[in-house]
């Protein structure tokens, strides 16, 4: 028998794990806020007026917002001056507040509008009228497509020079993070490995990570630690 892999039970593997996630520390808001400055001098040094993060990773890395990407508009303008402004569906307002790490002005769209046209409004008020706007890589085409269409005055530019460069970049809060998550993800594969015999099924396993995540202290599903 290979060190480590079956002679226990589920129930035993269980019981040995316990949460690791109870002296974690999340990301500052003073941390979110010094992405910000750097995405500005990013912008800065390349001429970039604004930037546009899309729902998704990217909208978490550089305002706190955890939320997901839709076919509806929701995410956030950061200008190369630091101002910020969410945008988003105005029935989403109250929920997207509580969510707010970073708070900032929120600017609604109801159906009947157009939310690229409220993006070339905010940007007016902003004094911009033109220039280049770079985008969230991660946002789909539909939106990149309805953003370009409305701003005819801006180059629309691939946001990764921004935000690739910025998140490449790993700080010791993150690094701490990430090895967090890579500990659990070990502890649950050898308890994992120590309840497999001959004759388990897929299904058993499968159930068997799911509870050891949770067990671990990991929220959503067996495969996504956050």
């Amino acid at each position: 028998m290979t060190i480590g892999v079956g002679g226990s039970s589920a129930e035993v593997e269980l019981a040995k794990l316990s949460d690791m996630t109870t002296d974690v520390q999340g990301i500052s808001v003073a941390e979110i806020q010094q992405r910000q400055q750097q995405a500005c001098k990013l912008m800065q040094a390349q001429q970039i007026d604004a930037l546009y993060l899309n729902a998704g990773s990217n909208l978490l890395y550089f305002t706190g917002l955890k939320w997901y990407a839709s076919e509806r508009m929701v995410g956030a303008l950061l200008t190369a001056k630091g101002e910020l402004h969410y945008i988003a569906p105005a029935f989403e307002q109250s929920s997207l507040t509580d969510f707010m790490q970073i708070e900032a002005p929120f600017h609604g769209w109801h159906e009947h509008e157009s939310p690229y046209e409220l993006l070339a409004t905010l940007l007016h008020e902003q004094g911009l009228t033109q220039g280049r706007l770079a985008v969230d890589e991660a946002s789909p085409f539909f939106l990149v497509d309805g953003i370009a269409r409305v701003l005819t005055n801006f180059k629309v530019l691939n946001g990764s020079t921004i935000t690739s460069v910025c998140r490449q970049q790993k700080s010791s809060a993150e690094i701490a993070l990430m090895q967090r998550a890579k500990d659990m993800t070990m502890a649950v594969h050898k308890a994992t490995a120590a309840i497999l015999h001959e004759g388990i099924s897929t299904i058993e396993v499968t159930q068997f990570i799911h509870q050891a995540h949770k067990k671990v202290g990991a929220s959503g599903n067996a495969s996504q630690l956050s």
